[in-house]
């Protein structure tokens, strides 16, 4: 089977939920020391560190500053611009392909509800004056959207199923910040952010870290047991955004997962559990279509009758996602697929999960990418 020549060797994420007193820097020494605690891997062995820095513009976890505390000195370092995990490891995984590194540490940690940071700028100069002032107001306009396109304008409350899945996937999830239960009842009787967004479909606003370690395949078995490899990326952006046609319905995921696909040799059917970047529920039943799950207007049944529970057809987002587990921007999803995959996941663990799927969408809808990963079974 085809791979990047890069494969994950450790992951650790702390808790997640309000933290006073601590900052992002203080979260993301401790995410960065569990992970080589975990995973038994010396720090002297890291030659590369990349951050993510959070949205409230107070510079934590810049990548110079942060390296100092650790003591580091790394050949490469540095932080993207839109750095979320999908685009951070792709970024990672060539360093290591073109030599440049062995072995990078990656980073994100934020103490954005401690700090009252509420995603609340205006994203861009067209919609400011009407409101459109948070993440959510793209992601609401693009599921009316979807909802018209497939004349599901009635079926609207199947979204409940996926809030529920995840609820339930973050009850058996330690490290969880929402792990009270949830009714449908309780998911109906939400109030509604934006429509048709409940506050149930929009992910969660919390402190955490996460600490992602990322070796050449050469070095991986060298550093750990059962390394997970990354079998292949696909990405494809749409920077022209309203003049692209049908932008809100993201046709360009089509061509991330045509590339994924063609990369690894892996399809849809042979997917184990998926994991999608799910700052929206809405995002969701788009991303099951675009990447060949179901067909295009069934992404909302697909949703249905336990068929992404950990136990499913297919298992979605087993760690309880970004509405329930926390909002690390696709972070956490890989902590939890790098356990599925090496059968480590508890009560969560997806039986005989041999490969997993992360599928990322950023930004205003622009931004597309996908990851494949697989288990070492030597």
């Amino acid at each position: 089977m085809p791979e990047t020549g890069t494969a994950l060797v450790g992951a650790f994420a702390t808790a997640q939920g309000k933290f006073p007193g601590r900052t992002a820097w203080d979260l993301g020494i401790e995410a960065f020391l569990g992970a080589l605690t975990t995973s038994g891997i010396p720090r002297d062995k890291i030659d590369g560190l990349i951050t993510q820095m959070g949205y409230d513009g107070s510079g934590q976890m810049e990548p110079t500053r942060f390296g100092q505390m650790l003591g580091l000195n790394p050949t490469v370092s540095g932080a993207l611009h839109y750095g979320t995990a999908g685009f951070s490891i792709p970024y990672a995984a060539g360093l290591i392909a073109s030599g440049q590194c062995s072995l990078i540490a990656l980073v994100y940690a934020t103490n954005q509800r401690t700090g009252g940071y509420k995603f609340s700028e205006p994203m861009d100069p067209y919609g400011a004056p009407y409101g459109y002032l948070n993440p959510a107001g793209p992601a609401a306009i693009g599921f009316q959207r979807y909802l018209h396109t497939y004349g599901l304008e009635k079926e609207r409350d199947k979204l409940a199923a996926y809030a529920l899945t995840m609820r339930q996937n973050a009850i058996r999830n330690p490290i969880a910040y929402r792990r009270d239960p949830m009714s449908l009842e309780d998911y109906l009787n939400d109030r509604f952010i934006i429509w048709p967004l409940r506050r149930a479909d929009i992910c969660l606003i919390n402190d955490g870290a996460v600490c992602l370690l990322l070796a050449s395949a050469e070095k991986a078995r060298d550093l750990i047991d059962r390394p997970v490899s990354i079998l292949g990326i696909g990405r494809q952006d749409a920077l022209r955004m309203m003049e692209n046609p049908d932008h809100l319905m993201m046709p360009h995921m089509q061509a991330s997962a045509e590339r994924l696909y063609e990369a690894c040799g892996v399809g849809p059917k042979e997917v184990d559990a998926l994991y999608v970047q799910d700052a929206h529920a809405a995002v969701v039943p788009t991303t099951l279509e675009h990447y060949g799950f179901c067909g295009p207007g069934e992404g909302l049944d697909f949703l249905q009758d336990g068929r992404i529970a950990a136990d499913g057809a297919l298992p979605l987002n087993t760690n309880g996602g970004q509405m329930s587990e926390g909002y690390m921007v696709g972070w956490l999803h890989h902590v939890e697929l790098f356990r599925q995959l090496r059968g480590e996941a508890g009560a969560r663990q997806v039986p005989h999960c041999q490969r997993a799927q992360f599928c990322a969408t950023g930004g205003l809808r622009e931004f597309t990418a996908a990851i494949m990963y697989g288990a070492d079974n030597g």
